[in-house]
C-alpha cells in the first residue's frame, strides 16, 4: 500500500481492508511508520513511536471491534497506557511512566485500535497551539511553519497529513475543536459524562474536560463515539445513550433542525473575515437543505465566562505539579516549566475556596445565559 493509497482512507476504511484480509494489521502500521518518517519532519506531529505495535506488532493481541487494526496516536495528555510514557508536554514529567490503563485506553484496544505511538501537545493542554520546549512546534499539514491549533495539534496533524486515520484527543476549551477547524478535520467534545475519565480521575476540569478523538470524517467520530459512550463503574454521571447508535444515526437524514448561527465576537476579539464568510458560507448550505437557520447571537459575557472558567482550571494546579515533581524527582520553577505554566502555578497557590466557589457561580451564571440561547 502506497503512502497516497493509505492517506485515501479514513479509519473505518482501513479497518474493512483488514477485515476482508485485503491488508494487514502489520502492514497498516508499518505504513504509518513510513508516513511518520516522511511527513513528521514538516508537522512535528508525532514525539514518540512503539516499535512492537509496529514491526513487532503480535495482531493477536488486537481487540475485535470495528477499528481493529487501524493505527493510532495516543495525546501525551490524559493518554494513560500502563506501562507507555505520559509527559504532559513538560519538563517537570520527562520520563513519566502510566502505571495502569485509562478505561478510555482499555475501550481504544478493545475498539481494535493499534496504539503505536504519542502525539505532541502543549504543557499540559494550556494552549490553544500546540507548541513547548520539550518538543517543538507542529504545524498543519496545509502550510507548514503556520499553527494546527491546540491543544491536540499533534493528533489531528497528524491525522490530516495522512499519518494516521484517526487519533486520541481532549478538550476542555476547544481542545478538540480548534485543532479540527484549523486541520479541517472533524473534531468533536462529548456532552459532560458521557465518555469515562476513570478511573484515576472522577473528571477533567471539574467537568470542563472531556476525551475523545480528531478524526477524519464523521462517521468515523459517530461510529467511536459507540465505542467510547461506555459508562463505568463509579463515575459521577451516567448520561443515558441515544436508542440507536451514533453509527446509523450519522447515516440518516435528520429532521427539519432550528439552526442559530452568528459570528458577533463574545471574547473582544473580532471574527477573522476568511472565518466569518465561511460560517455565513455553512448557515446559507444549511438553509439549502431544508432547515430553519436564523442569525442569532447569544446574550453571554464571553470575557467573564472565560476568566470563570479559568479560575476552575486553575484550582490545584499546584498540588498537581508538586504531585508530579515528586514522581519525577524534578524541581519546579523556570528551569522545567515555561514561564506561562509558572505563573500558572504562582497563581493557583494563592487561590482559596472561596475564589473556586465564586469562580463556579460564574460559570453556573454563564450555562444558563447561553442555555436561553437554545429554548
Amino acid at each position: 500500500m502506497t503512502l497516497t493509497e493509505y492517506a485515501a482512507y479514513d479509519a473505518l476504511g482501513l479497518a474493512d481492508l483488514v477485515a476482508k484480509k485485503q491488508v494487514s494489521a502489520k502492514e497498516l502500521a508499518q505504513t504509518a511508520a513510513i508516513a511518520i518518517d516522511a511527513i513528521n519532519p514538516v508537522v512535528n506531529a508525532v514525539i514518540e513511536t512503539y516499535a512492537d505495535r509496529i514491526d513487532g506488532l503480535n495482531e493477536a493481541t488486537l481487540g475485535t471491534g470495528p477499528f481493529r487494526g487501524v493505527p493510532f496516536l495516543m495525546k501525551d495528555v490524559f493518554g494513560h497506557e500502563a506501562g507507555r510514557r505520559i509527559e504532559w508536554g513538560s519538563r517537570l514529567c520527562r520520563g513519566m511512566v502510566a502505571k495502569q490503563d485509562s478505561h478510555l485506553c482499555e475501550l481504544f484496544k478493545a475498539a481494535g485500535l493499534n496504539i503505536l505511538g504519542r502525539s505532541a501537545a502543549p504543557e499540559y493542554s494550556m494552549s490553544g497551539t500546540t507548541e513547548s520546549v520539550l518538543h517543538g512546534n507542529t504545524s498543519t499539514p496545509w502550510k507548514r511553519g503556520y499553527s494546527a491549533g491546540g491543544s491536540t495539534g499533534g493528533g489531528m496533524a497528524a491525522v490530516m497529513a495522512g499519518i494516521v486515520p484517526i487519533a486520541h484527543g481532549s478538550d476542555i476549551a476547544g481542545s478538540i475543536r480548534i485543532p479540527a477547524s484549523v486541520c479541517g478535520g472533524v473534531g468533536l467534545k462529548p456532552s459532560r459524562g458521557r465518555v469515562s475519565f476513570g478511573p484515576m480521575l472522577d473528571e477533567n476540569g471539574f467537568g470542563l474536560g472531556q476525551n475523545f478523538v480528531q478524526a477524519k470524517t464523521v462517521r468515523d467520530a459517530a461510529a467511536m463515539l459507540d465505542c467510547l459512550a461506555v459508562p463505568q463503574t463509579g463515575d459521577p454521571f451516567l448520561i443515558p445513550r441515544p436508542a440507536e447508535p451514533y453509527a446509523v444515526l450519522a447515516r440518516r437524514r435528520p429532521p427539519v433542525l432550528r439552526i442559530g448561527w452568528s459570528t458577533k465576537p463574545v471574547m473582544g476579539v473580532e471574527t477573522d473575515r476568511e472565518v466569518a464568510q465561511a460560517v455565513a458560507n455553512t448557515a446559507a448550505r444549511l438553509e439549502e437543505m431544508g432547515h430553519y437557520v436564523s442569525e442569532e447571537s447569544p446574550e453571554l459575557d464571553g470575557l467573564a465566562a472565560m476568566r470563570s472558567m479559568m479560575h476552575v482550571w486553575f484550582f490545584g494546579f499546584d498540588l498537581r505539579l508538586e504531585t508530579y515533581a515528586k514522581q519525577t524527582g524534578h524541581a519546579i520553577g523556570a528551569a522545567m516549566l515555561e514561564p506561562v505554566i509558572v505563573k500558572i502555578y504562582e497563581h493557583a497557590r494563592t487561590m482559596n475556596a472561596a475564589q473556586f466557589l465564586n469562580a463556579l457561580a460564574g460559570i453556573n451564571t454563564a450555562r444558563r445565559q447561553l442555555g436561553r440561547y437554545f429554548t
